[in-house]
């Protein structure tokens, strides 16, 4: 199975930047395994994060690439281990409120999830987590009944550098 990275990209607030990103990955055969977009602060431009799956000399290409269209002010791609990535999922059970036990329960507290809303007839189960914790809780739940499923895409931060780290302790020491 081809490696893992995320690919970070800050666009302009125009529909076509996405067009131009999405065409790109399919032109370079990177596989899409997610993707979640923001516009984080205030301004007018979108954070893409997208978890792809290639050969790591095809992604350099259509990073490369996706760096000089019109429209793109950063890009940048990490392997997973360079990342801290989390996810969130909803499960939707078919169980009545009153019928949550100590089953259901010690599933959710062991596995750090939360139900979120217990209603006649169905308990919604709410996970953040990595996509790991996430498929460890849907094949616990499974017993329950799982009428619905749905995951977000990944969001992800980088993990620093031991560069990042020595400047930032230089800082703090004055220098």
């Amino acid at each position: 199975m081809d490696p893992q990275f995320t690919v970070s990209v800050l666009t302009e607030n125009d529909s076509a930047s996405l067009l131009r990103l999405v065409a790109c990955l399919g032109r370079h055969r990177v596989k899409i395994e997610s993707f979640t977009c923001t516009n984080g602060d205030a301004s007018k431009l979108y954070q893409h994060t997208v978890v792809v799956r290639s050969i790591p000399d095809r992604v350099r290409r259509a990073v490369k690439q996706i760096g000089a269209a019109v429209g793109v002010l950063e890009v940048s791609f990490h392997r997973d281990v360079e990342t801290h990535a989390r996810q969130v999922a909803l499960f939707k059970l078919s169980l009545d409120a009153g019928a949550v036990g100590n089953s259901l329960g010690k599933i959710v507290r062991t596995s750090r999830a939360r139900i979120l809303i217990a209603g006649s007839g169905y308990v919604v189960v709410e996970k953040t987590g990595s996509q790991d914790e996430i498929e460890e809780l849907s094949g616990s739940l499974e017993p329950f009944g799982v009428m619905e499923f749905v995951r977000s895409g990944s969001i992800t931060v980088t993990k620093p550098s031991l560069a990042q780290i020595d400047a930032s302790a230089d800082a703090k020491n004055g220098g």
